[in-house]
């Protein structure tokens, strides 16, 4: 024994844990004086505690009965349980789902797919570059060569992304600014100094209207998941009941 307070005690084998190798007998002592110290004003403020809530301890019991009793539940879930999840959805199931639950995903913020070029503002090519950043095809391609040719700054994003994200790519002073190009069909051009920003809008989805499913679908599959780890744990937990039912278990006895 090391200390003691009331019938708590600390062994020897609980502290040796707190020592790192190499250090000196002095550190050592340091390390071990602050730990006892701490261990015992711990149990010296349990003990008040005890005095205190003597009244309650019966709740106090059952909170930590409900704690261990859920700490367990869930271990073993984690342990037993969820390897048996089926965690593989093909696009009918996810598909499906999103069609039935629509108005889970409106969007409370605009989404664009698109691009932003970045250039000197009295380029000689901003006007053809500007005419070829919507183009398909090989059009597109002479849009990228003049692009990668004379070191413009592009960047393109073919997934969804919210409105706010898109127009980081542009100066903070104008990127308040960047709303006008939401309601263009074109590029839309800003200046910031000497250079020239291009925006083009693709693909734009505006506030109220019902998210993609291809947004929807890791937030989908989270929720197709826990429903199908819900039925897992249901079926394992009814499996035991209806077990214990049959083989007349003595460790249940159930009054109604």
């Amino acid at each position: 024994v090391v200390a003691s307070v009331g019938e708590k005690v600390l062994l020897k084998s609980d502290i040796t844990g707190i020592f790192t190798p190499g250090l000196s007998a002095q550190d050592s002592i340091a390390i071990l004086d602050s730990y006892i110290d701490t261990w015992v004003k711990k149990q010296l403020k349990v003990m008040e505690a005890e005095k205190l809530f003597t009244s309650s301890q019966a709740d106090i019991d059952r909170m930590v009965e409900d704690y261990r009793t859920s700490l367990l539940t869930y271990r073993f879930d984690q342990v037993e349980l969820e390897p048996r999840v089926d965690t593989v959805f093909t696009d009918q199931d996810i598909l499906q789902y999103y069609d039935e639950h629509k108005s889970d995903f409106i969007l409370d913020r605009p989404i664009v797919k698109g691009k932003v070029l970045k250039l000197p503002y009295d380029h000689r090519q901003k006007g053809q570059v500007t005419e070829l950043i919507s183009a398909t095809g090989d059009k597109y391609q002479d849009f990228l060569d003049i692009s990668s040719k004379n070191g413009f700054q592009l960047y393109e994003t073919e997934i969804w992304k919210d409105f706010s994200d898109f127009t980081s790519n542009l100066p903070s002073n104008i990127a308040g600014e960047a709303g006008a190009a939401l309601s263009k069909n074109g590029p839309v051009e800003f200046r910031a100094g000497n250079d020239s920003y291009i925006v083009y809008i693709s693909q734009k989805m505006l506030s109220g209207e019902v998210s993609p499913v291809e947004r929807a679908t890791n937030v989908i599959r989270r929720v197709l998941v826990n429903q199908r780890r819900q039925e897992v744990i249901r079926s394992y937990e009814d499996s035991l009941y209806n077990s214990a039912l049959n083989n007349n278990n003595m460790e249940m006895r159930i009054r109604k």
